[in-house]
This record gives C-alpha cells, sequence and structure tokens, in this order.
C-alpha cells in the first residue's frame, strides 16, 4: 500500500506534467521552467508600490486574521505533541472534621489519655504527592495525529501566503488603476485646452466672416462632449484612491496616497508563461499539505482501535492529627492496558469521517490544481492579444497625431473645414484614451500572470515584505 508521502509526490508529479502540457510545443524545447526567485514588482522599479506593499502587510485586517490562524493551528501542533510526552504532577490535600465523626465511623475511637488537659474536638488529615504517568504505547496513533497538525499548520502558512499573495495583487492592481485614471484625466485635461483653442480661432474666423456660425457651434458642440468626460474620469480616480486606503488599512474616506508614476511597459508573455511550477504558488502547498494532514488522521483512526498501554507512579507524604500527629510515606506503580471493546461505534465513525476528509481535500487540490493552469493560459492569452491591440493602438495614434495637425494647418489657412478638424480631433482623441486603457489591461494581465505562476519568492511573503523595510 503506497504511503502518504508517495501519493503526495505522484499528484504533484501529474500536476507539473499536466501544467508543462498546456504549453507550447517551442516553449517545451526550453528548459527555463523555474519560477522567478525575486518578486515581480521588483521589475517595475517603482519604490511607491513597494511602500505601499509594505503597509499593506502590516495594516490590513484579513492578512492579519490568516495570521491568527496560522498561529492558532501551530499553538494545536504543540497540544497534540503533549500527548507523547509523560506527564508530572504534584498534589496537596489537607481536610479536617469533627473527631466524633471520625470515631462513630470506626466505631468509636479514644478521646483522651485521661489526663486533666482539654480533650481534642477536631482531627486534621493531608498528603503530598507526585505523581507520573506516560503512555508506552498507542501503536502510533497519537503521533500520526501530531504529524497530521504539523501539517495542518503548515497549510495554514500556505494560507497566510496566499492571502498575502492576493493582497499584493489588490493593491498592485488598484495602485494602477489610480495611475491609469490620473492618466486618463491629464489627456482629457489636453484635449480641452486644444479645444478651446480651436474655439477661439473658430470664433475670430466668424467675426471676420471667414467661417460660418455652424463651424462655431459644431466647435462648441466637440469641446463640451470632451468636458462632459472629465468627470466620469475623476470619479474612477476617487474610487480607486478609495479602494487603496481601505486595502491599506486606512480611512477610505481620505486620499493620502500621492501618486505621481506613469503605467510602467510590461515583458513578453509566451517568455513568462514558461516559467510555471505547481509548488510555487502558496494555495498549491497549502492544499498539498491539508491533504497530507488528513491521510495522516484517517492513519490515526484506523490505529486508535488497537489496545493502549499506560505506565503510572506515584510516592509521597500523609499525616493524621488528633491527640498526637503521624505520618507515613506512600508509594505505588501500576500498568494499564486498555482495548476497547464497544465505543458506540465511535471510533468506526472517526474511521469513516477521516476518510471521507481525506477525499474532499484530494479533490480540491485537484480542481486548485485545475484552476492555476486556467489563470496561467488565461493571463497569458489575454496577455498576448492585449499587446497586439497595444502595438495596433499605438500605430492608430501616430496616424491621428499627423492628421490633426494636418487638418488644424489646412484649417487655419482656409484650405479645410472645421469638421475636418473636428473628426480628425476625436480621432486623436479617443486613440489616446485608447492607449492608456489597454496599456492598463495589458499591465493588469502582466501581474495576473506573474501571481499565477508564483515562486519562492511567495514563502514568507509577509515577512519578506516587512524585513526589507
Amino acid at each position: 500500500m503506497p504511503s502518504t508521502e508517495d501519493t503526495v509526490r505522484r499528484v504533484l508529479r501529474l500536476s507539473a506534467f499536466l501544467f508543462a502540457a498546456a504549453l507550447p510545443s517551442a516553449a517545451k524545447a526550453q528548459s527555463g521552467v523555474t519560477p522567478a526567485t525575486t518578486p515581480w514588482w521588483d521589475e517595475l522599479g517603482d519604490s511607491t508600490l513597494t511602500g505601499l506593499l509594505r503597509s499593506a502587510m502590516e495594516a490590513n485586517g484579513d492578512l492579519d486574521a490568516a495570521v491568527s490562524r496560522m498561529l492558532q493551528a501551530e499553538a494545536a501542533a504543540d497540544r497534540s505533541r503533549a500527548e507523547l510526552m509523560p506527564s508530572l504532577s504534584l498534589d496537596a490535600q489537607a481536610s479536617t472534621g469533627p473527631l466524633d465523626g471520625l470515631g462513630f465511623q470506626f466505631g468509636g475511637i479514644p478521646r483522651g489519655d485521661g489526663s486533666s488537659g482539654p480533650t481534642p474536638s477536631l482531627f486534621y488529615t493531608g498528603s503530598a504527592t507526585a505523581r507520573a504517568s506516560y503512555q508506552v504505547s498507542s501503536w502510533g496513533a497519537q503521533y500520526r495525529t501530531l504529524k497530521a497538525s504539523r501539517l495542518e499548520a503548515m497549510a495554514r502558512r500556505g494560507d497566510e501566503d496566499g492571502v498575502a499573495l492576493g493582497l499584493v495583487g489588490q493593491v498592485a492592481q488598484t495602485y494602477y488603476d489610480v495611475v491609469s485614471a490620473r492618466a486618463q484625466i491629464e489627456v482629457i485635461a489636453r484635449q480641452l485646452e486644444v479645444g478651446e483653442q480651436l474655439a477661439q480661432v473658430a470664433q475670430l474666423r466668424y467675426e471676420r466672416g471667414e467661417a460660418t456660425a455652424l463651424e462655431v457651434l459644431q466647435q462648441r458642440q466637440q469641446l463640451a462632449t470632451t468636458r462632459a468626460t472629465l468627470p466620469p474620469a475623476r470619479v474612477d480616480l476617487r474610487l480607486a484612491q478609495s479602494r487603496l486606503e481601505s486595502l491599506l488599512g486606512r480611512d477610505p474616506s481620505e486620499a493620502s496616497v500621492v501618486v505621481d508614476a506613469e503605467l510602467p511597459g510590461v515583458g513578453d508573455a509566451e517568455v513568462e508563461a514558461n516559467r510555471i511550477d505547481p509548488l510555487a504558488r502558496p494555495d498549491l502547498r497549502g492544499a498539498a499539505d491539508r491533504f497530507q494532514a488528513a491521510e495522516a488522521r484517517v492513519s490515526a483512526a484506523k490505529w486508535s482501535v488497537l489496545p493502549t498501554v499506560s505506565l503510572s507512579a506515584s510516592t509521597g507524604s500523609q499525616f493524621f492529627r488528633s491527640v498526637g500527629t503521624a505520618t507515613q510515606s506512600t508509594w505505588g506503580a501500576s500498568m494499564t492496558v486498555s482495548l476497547p471493546v464497544w465505543d458506540g461505534l465511535d471510533r468506526s465513525a472517526r474511521v469513516r469521517e477521516a476518510s471521507a476528509d481525506a477525499r474532499a481535500n484530494r479533490s480540491s487540490l485537484e480542481q486548485l490544481r485545475l484552476n492555476a493552469l486556467a489563470e496561467v493560459v488565461s493571463a497569458r492569452v489575454q496577455q498576448e492579444g492585449q499587446q497586439a491591440q497595444l502595438d495596433a493602438l499605438r500605430d492608430q495614434l501616430e496616424a491621428s497625431e499627423r492628421a490633426f495637425e494636418e487638418s488644424r494647418r489646412r484649417y487655419l489657412a482656409g484650405l479645410a473645414t472645421v469638421l475636418d478638424v473636428l473628426n480628425a480631433m476625436n480621432g486623436m482623441q479617443q486613440a489616446e484614451l485608447g492607449v492608456i486603457r489597454t496599456q492598463r489591461t495589458l499591465l493588469a494581465s502582466w501581474i495576473q500572470l506573474k501571481q499565477a505562476i508564483g515562486g519562492p519568492w511567495t514563502q514568507g511573503l509577509r515577512r519578506r515584505l516587512l524585513e526589507s523595510s
């Protein structure tokens, strides 16, 4: 029968194989399938983003809750370990009561020695004992329970890393939403400036009789249309700032983060997609540890039906005082063999319960692996398509800018109508905003791909970020 470790290794080897099978043949021929050893935000070189990530690691409530659950799991593992160790206790006891009651129980005792002194009415008794016990054998059931608890603590560490990784992605995406919204506002502001200049020119030409009233109205209409896009852009900026403050554990009504960065460029999608390792993802690591813990609980439940052997020993002293004081040393030793005969089917139910839990964890691990593969494939495909779209939009923007400049020059020379200028300006405005939005979408896909691939840098992510400050 294969061991738990062998089963997990086979599952993880299968995961790695299926990850590799999803890559194109050109990617398989390359040996660079190891994940990045450094965080992806280091490639962007944005110190503001890095500082925000550290702040989130310190103040985010969801991450702090994950850390607390990890500490709770480690404490539970320590409790399981205590059951494998000997126990030692020191007990002391003292009591008193009427001497008549004690005499009645034993058929009467002497009340005195015939002297003329007072006869005592109370008696006193007490003891002090040191006890030690040790369970010699539970046939490995308690050890397997300890192993399961330790694996569960490791799984909780994976959960903590997973929450930290997810928080990193949310903070970065929201931060670049702020950057993108600010860039769009700046573009709209420049477009309004150009539109106002054209409106002044149209008004002057109309006053000189070189243009019609319709041309002036058309220019004013275009200017009003551009101005109407400014409030939604400002709303998007404020909402992104509010989300960012919340992720940082701050008051969402404030906008304390100062952002003056630009949207960065990113690398090639095909190169990044080759760096895949299922063990580099904290959620897969945690799920694998949780599956092993469930398997250990199944084994512990099965072995718990066997007899247990326990040893115990005690030593101490006791005293009795009424008329006089008497003391006596005591000691004892015992061995107990406990064989479960009937427990109301409790142990068999525990075996079934643990087996069902192991099956559920195995299924969760497999589905999580498939979801991870889907995330990588989806992010890679999106990035490839968005990169092609961005290249086309940049070509469109370049052509639109030349067309606008030429139409404006011809309009000022009286060789074109204002409608020609407005059409060229509208095309340039749409292309410029389209470039910013597509660049932001491309960056989001790049971040998602980096997050999906993971790497050694995801282990102890919270600690790494806090120590790097």
